[in-house]
């Protein structure tokens, strides 16, 4: 695998376009300015990419605010993903409408292969993908060393797209939106959220459950001490 380091703005052209540029922009912009009035999210100045095969950003999940961390940090980069959103999102019509503006991909235990394929043909096609291998927001007494169990869906399709996976970890969303509440939260005093990026992985069997156990354990080894 090669690899390279990428600044502000400097990893725009390892994706193919996903036909929701333009949006994908504007929610970044929207995804800063709920920044300024909640949490700062503190992105490195520059990340280790893969540069020969497809990408998938895997992030934790410990919070609503993930969503905006995420495209806080994919836009510092310059880069477009099709991110995988738990399928529930999508009952609300509003919300619907908003992340399938946004090229999101639609996850659910019942319809996981769909799911699946539809990202695989994604990854195929040369876009950036971001998944959250939790598949749920995982509250602090589930989490071990950080990071609750993985879900083996990410595994599958990092293996049939032939794929590299970059283990993110957002520390301190959670803070800025607390699971359950209804909003995040407003103020003068901001919780700092921090995202951090380890070296791209590439699972070499399939494995399936060994390798998203050394995924979340990459991921935790991104969290900050609290």
């Amino acid at each position: 695998m090669k690899t390279d380091l990428f600044g502000r703005d400097g990893a725009a052209h390892l994706a193919a376009p996903t036909g929701h540029e333009r949006f994908f922009r504007r929610s970044v912009v929207a995804a800063r300015v709920l920044s300024v009035l909640t949490s700062g999210v503190e992105v490195p100045d520059v990340v280790e990419l893969p540069t020969d095969r497809p990408l998938i950003f895997a992030a934790n999940h410990s919070s609503l605010f993930d969503l905006n961390a995420s495209l806080i940090s994919l836009g510092y980069f310059g880069l477009t993903a099709r991110i995988g959103v738990n399928a529930r999102f999508f009952s609300n019509p509003a919300a619907a409408l908003f992340f399938t503006r946004l090229g999101c991909i639609p996850f659910s235990r019942e319809h996981s292969g769909t799911a699946e394929e539809e990202m695989v043909d994604a990854l195929q096609a040369g876009q950036v993908c971001a998944l959250m291998p939790e598949g749920r927001i995982v509250r602090a007494h589930e989490r071990t060393d950080g990071v609750g169990p993985g879900r083996t869906g990410i595994s599958r399709i990092a293996r049939r797209a032939g794929a590299a996976i970059v283990p993110v970890g957002f520390t301190g969303s959670d803070r800025a939106w607390p699971p359950g509440t209804v909003l995040a939260r407003i103020g003068f005093r901001r919780p700092p959220i921090s995202a951090a990026f380890g070296p791209p992985m590439l699972f070499a069997t399939d494995d399936h459950r060994s390798n998203v156990d050394d995924l979340m354990s990459a991921i935790s080894r991104c969290l900050r001490p609290r």
